[in-house]
């Protein structure tokens, strides 16, 4: 993919941002994608929005794995935290009781049960940024994080990418701060997202 052939292939909208479809060959099917300039007053396509799609377009089977254990972690996470009304037997834990009810044997069902809606790309940053935006088999719409062509975390559809800027793994550090139920102590100890000393 060249600068004038995405440039070709996509369509401005009234707030800035670019629409095209394509085929993602890590999933093997064509997704829509948005393309989010830094400057929205005036967006035209630019080499590094380039380059920042044909690291996307390049990423393969080793990175679908890696997608795959993101959103295994994304589900028993929920499934830890979340109340699904699910019965849990004597003999399981609560996460065990949620996986055997929405029927997920490992990471591959995660992934097989996940839905690809959208795939950004974020021009207004200074690490070149791509989310994947999908729901996940828990419900949650989440923003799977591509930073400099590697996969690197998930968090929220809504998330601020700048805090991924020095911390490839912020989302993953907050998530188990929650887990471990210490969030001052925890905060303060990784510093980035501390709230109170």
């Amino acid at each position: 993919m060249h600068q004038d052939e995405l440039a070709t292939l996509i369509r401005w909208c009234d707030e800035g941002c670019g629409h095209f479809e394509l085929l993602l060959p890590m999933v093997g099917q064509t997704v829509a994608f948005t393309a989010i300039p830094a400057d929205r007053g005036a967006p035209a396509v630019t080499e590094r929005m380039t380059q920042t799609l044909r690291e996307t377009l390049a990423l393969g089977h080793d990175d679908l794995l890696k997608i795959e254990a993101l959103l295994w972690e994304e589900c028993r996470f929920a499934f830890e935290t979340g109340d699904y009304g699910i019965d849990v037997r004597p003999e399981e834990t609560r996460v065990d009781a949620h996986l055997r009810a929405f029927e997920l044997a490992g990471p591959r069902d995660a992934l097989r049960k996940a839905q690809l809606l959208q795939v950004y790309i974020h021009d207004d940053s200074v690490s070149r940024f791509v989310c994947l935006e999908t729901d996940t088999v828990s419900g949650n719409r989440i923003c799977v994080i591509i930073k400099n062509g590697r996969i690197v975390d998930f968090d929220d559809s809504a998330t601020l990418l700048n805090w991924f800027e020095n911390e490839d793994r912020y989302a993953h550090k907050r998530r188990q701060v929650i887990l471990s139920g210490n969030f001052v102590a925890a905060s303060v100890e990784i510093g980035s997202f501390a709230t109170t000393p």
